[in-house]
This record gives structure tokens, sequence and C-alpha cells, in this order.
């Protein structure tokens, strides 16, 4: 719901830590003139808009509730402008440092003209952080004056141009950007739980942004699992991906595309687990070793697609193994983590394997021998 006046300049009233009563005095009014706009009774006197919406730091488009998110072309062209000149290698005589922290001063400039335009905020956080990391290095000792004062300047203009963002901003994206610069501004400044609070906010690369921050903090043991969860939801989020976007291909009969999809994530695998039996496998429901069969039926590649199919009947074996049961992986990739997968039931692996069989797609190679011997596998593990 969008918000009133009223309740707009309650909300500014608090970040600027002012009551009521010192608001009313810098404005020249009353102070029961103040507490009738923050509670919607009354409405402040056109005349009155500017000077209050320069009391609170904001333009009156604030007050309006019609922040600017994206800007003007003003301010796209100057983002533009200022983040080629930041990539380029400073003149002669100029020092990276140098050359950033003169960046940092012209959007600075720029906030002042628009103090509330949530893109150009963000590009401020970015540079101010990456200027931050310069003042960490020795290289750059001779160019500063007072290393800490001049840190602590700027960590806390990013993280007041952070909070606007955070108390007056809905959209995700700016949210992120801005709690993803404060957890590596409180990085560089060593506030740890700060930085962790504020990765814990993240709705994108939380687990990323945390494991940095239990390593900065010495919880090696929590870093090294937060790590090893990031990768296992990587692996996953592949694995999906692949199948979707192999199928894709596939509707459009582009095999060897939509072969090269499939067959990824189970060259994956091996790589990860190889052919190990003591390893409780990744299990994800990821029907891959048929349809890459399949695909190289489509392809020709007779032999092929029945070494895909001899793999999926051993992997079910591996997997009926692994069924209920619950095994702390040995593997340094997936530290302390526990591999488990089961639906407490018996393994469903009835019709598996030969429904998939049946399909048209293997009809060439259905009178072959080898073929039959792994129909009569797959026959087989499902009676067993």
């Amino acid at each position: 719901m969008k918000e009133t006046m009223g309740q707009i300049i309650r909300r500014l009233r608090k970040e600027k830590n002012l009551t009521q009563e010192e608001l009313s005095e810098l404005l020249g009014v009353t102070s029961q003139a103040v507490s009738k706009w923050e509670n919607d009774v009354g409405m402040p006197d056109i005349s009155q808009v500017v000077p209050i919406a320069h009391v609170l730091g904001v333009t009156t488009d604030i007050l309006f509730g019609n922040a600017c998110v994206e800007g003007d072309e003003q301010v796209e062209s100057f983002i533009r402008e200022v983040e080629i000149r930041i990539s380029n290698k400073p003149e002669d005589g100029i020092s990276r440092f140098m050359h950033r922290k003169s960046c940092c001063e012209e959007l600075q400039s720029e906030l002042a003209i628009y103090p509330n335009n949530y893109k150009l905020i963000c590009c401020s956080l970015s540079f101010i952080t990456y200027l931050l990391w310069d003042y960490t290095e020795e290289q750059f000792a001779d160019e500063i004056v007072d290393r800490e004062s001049e840190m602590k300047a700027w960590a806390d203009e990013a993280i007041r141009q952070a909070h606007i963002v955070l108390n007056r901003c809905t959209d995700s994206e700016y949210l992120n950007s801005a709690n993803r610069w404060l957890v590596s501004i409180y990085r560089i400044m060593k506030d740890y739980s700060k930085a962790e609070e504020h990765a814990m906010k993240l709705t994108e690369n939380r687990g990323r942004y945390l494991a940095v921050v239990y390593s900065d903090m010495g919880k090696v043991d929590e870093a090294m699992k937060q790590y090893s969860l990031n990768i296992n939801a990587a692996l996953m989020n592949l694995s999906q991906d692949l199948s979707l976007l192999g199928h894709l291909y596939q509707k459009q009969q582009r095999y060897e595309d939509a072969y090269a999809c499939y067959r990824l994530f189970p060259n994956i695998y091996e790589l990860i687990f190889g052919q190990s039996e003591n390893e409780v496998p990744y299990y994800i429901n990821h029907p891959c070793y048929d349809w890459c069969a399949a695909m190289c039926i489509h392809l020709e590649r007779y032999d092929e697609a029945m070494e895909w199919l001899e793999k999926w009947i051993n992997q079910e074996r591996i997997n009926e193994k692994a069924f209920n049961v619950i095994t702390r992986s040995d593997l340094p990739y997936f530290y302390g983590m526990e591999f488990s997968y089961s639906y407490n039931a018996t393994y469903p692996k009835h019709n598996r394997i030969t429904a998939s069989l049946e399909w048209e797609s293997f009809d060439p190679i259905r009178e072959l021998d080898r073929f039959k011997n792994i129909v009569k596998q797959a026959e087989a593990f499902e009676k067993e």
C-alpha cells in the first residue's frame, strides 16, 4: 500500500532522529500541526512542502510518494559515463586509488542533485566499496592523510545511502544490491556481526555471502558447511536447468543440442562421485540416462545409446542400495553434508526402467542382442 504524505513525514522525521517538537521548530509551525500531518488529520500547506523536504533532506517527489527509482535520462547518461571512466586506465601520473576517489567524489556531487535515485545510490555504493578496499592496500599509503578517519567517513556515508534504499524502496533488485554492498562494507570495516545481519537479508546469493562472512569471523567449520551447501544448491539448479533446456531443444528436433544438455549432468556426476558405491549418490530426479540414449538413437549412435542404458541400470542399483540410508559425505566439496533420499518406503523400481525401454525411440536397436540383454537386466533388477 502506498504511504500517505503523513506517514512519509513521520518515517523521515524518525530517520533524522527528530521529535515532532524539534521538526516544528525547524519549520516554524506548531507541534500540533506536525502531529496532524503525521496522523493524516491535516495536510501541510503547499507553501510548506519545499521547506519540509529541505529539512528532511529529500526531494518534494519523495513527500508526494513519487520517489525516483530508475532516474531520468541525465542520471542514466551520467552513470554510463562514470562507469566507463572508472573502468578505463587512469591518466599518466594518477594512481588507481586517486582515480577511484575522483569518480566517487563525482558521484557524490550527482547525488546531491538526485539524493533519492536508487540506481544512482547503488552505483555510489559499489564505487565506495572498491575505494574502501583500496584504502586497505599499503601501495596507496603515501596518498592517504588519515586512513582510519577517511575510511570511516566514506563507510558512514555509504551506510547512510544504503539505508535510504532499505527504508524507502520496495524493489527487490535495489534492496538486494544495498544489502550486498553493506555486507562488503561492514566486512572491510571488520564489523562482522553487521555483515552477517545484512547477508541474512539477501534473497539472492545469500549462502555465498554468508560463507565469506563466516570465514572472516573465523567460523571455519560454518563457512565450509555453507560453501558445501552452495555447491549442492548450484548442482541441483544445474541439473534442473539442463533438463529443461534439453527438452526445449528436443521439441525443436535439435537433437545434438539436446544431447549436449542431457549428458552434461551425468558426466559431472561421474566426475564428482566416480564409480564408488560406498558414497551415497547425489540423487536428483534427473531422468537423463534414458533421454541421452534416446538422443543418441536420433543421431544414429546406437552403441553410445546402449552405453547410457547400461549406465542407467548400474546407477539404479546404487540408488536402491542407498535408499533410506543417511550417510555423511567424505567428499571435500560436500564438507559435513549428509546425503539421503527416501520416500519412507521400498525403492520405487517397479517398471522404472522397462517402461522407458518400450519407447518407440528405441525401435531401431530393439532387435540387437546387446539391447535385448539390457532389457533382461532391467527386468531382473525390477523383479529383485
